[in-house]
């Protein structure tokens, strides 16, 4: 099954996009691997025009990839054959959009993406900040994401908004880490964000739980929808060359209702691309 609105094959498409569905290393709500089916198939009740932008889908030609079916489980040979499939369809010279799973893969995509393009920065909305130098024996894992990130593009090149559960250490790790907001402290730093390419990865609990209970670790507290669309309107003058939409877990009561919620989202995502 594919989105309705993948109107294009590879070669003549803007967009890609590609289902991972990983979560060996989930520590307390599993289930995201079921997330980018359920998105597809979520995204079957919204409409393919945004009211926030005021653009549609029929603008652009994108292709749904499927899903990557990987063979391995382990995080170390995981992330291998992660990086090496998504530098595969750089060479295409797309841009692309990850639905996860859960934020470990991340870390293999954005290894891909800094080799392929030269003044990389990557911008994560996240509920955590996933700068442990290790969790529960994993060197590579959800938590670990944000700091394994930080060793491949510095710290001068990444950006972290909406944090709310974090520890102390975090904030001397991380001078671009901004807590409990997104669009206010995005406006802000902008425009030092001007001559970059961006890779943006969307962790869903950055979220309301209210709104989006249905995530793999959820916290208390949250930005609104709304929040989050002003966010992506502000991000859609740069230069975005992919983004990846993590750590929805839909093994809750009723799962189409929020995984149409989480298509909604990929919508807003892919107008703010192209």
């Amino acid at each position: 099954m594919g989105f309705y609105f993948a109107n294009a094959n590879l070669e003549e498409a803007d967009i890609l996009i590609l289902g991972i569905g990983y979560d060996r290393t989930s520590s307390f709500i599993s289930g995201s691997r079921f997330a980018p089916n359920l998105i597809r198939e979520g995204a079957e009740n919204i409409e393919t025009y945004s009211p926030y932008q005021q653009r549609d889908l029929t603008e652009i030609k994108i292709c749904d990839l499927g899903n990557f079916l990987f063979q391995k489980e382990k995080p170390e040979e995981f992330i291998k054959e992660v990086k090496d499939v998504i530098k595969n369809y750089l060479k295409k010279k797309k841009k692309m959009v990850i639905l996860g799973g859960e934020h470990t893969i991340t870390y293999p995509i954005v290894m891909a993406f800094q080799e392929y393009y030269k003044n990389l920065a990557v911008i994560i909305f996240d509920g955590h900040s996933d700068l442990r130098e290790d969790f529960m024996g994993e060197k590579i894992c959800h938590a670990t994401v944000a700091k394994r990130i930080l060793e491949v593009v510095g710290k001068e090149n990444l950006y972290q908004f909406g944090i709310r559960s974090l520890t102390k250490e975090c904030l001397k790790q991380n001078p671009n880490l901004f807590l409990l907001e997104v669009s206010k402290p995005l406006k802000k730093i902008i425009s030092l964000l001007k001559n970059k390419k961006i890779y943006l990865s969307l962790d869903l609990d950055v979220l309301d739980m209210g709104i989006l209970p249905a995530v793999q670790t959820p916290v208390a507290g949250g930005i609104s929808f709304l929040e989050l669309v002003t966010a992506f309107r502000l991000l859609k003058n740069l230069e975005i060359v992919g983004v990846d939409i993590v750590e929805f877990s839909p093994l809750f009561n009723n799962p189409l209702i929020y995984a149409s919620f989480c298509a909604e989202i990929l919508r807003e995502v892919l107008l703010i691309i192209k």
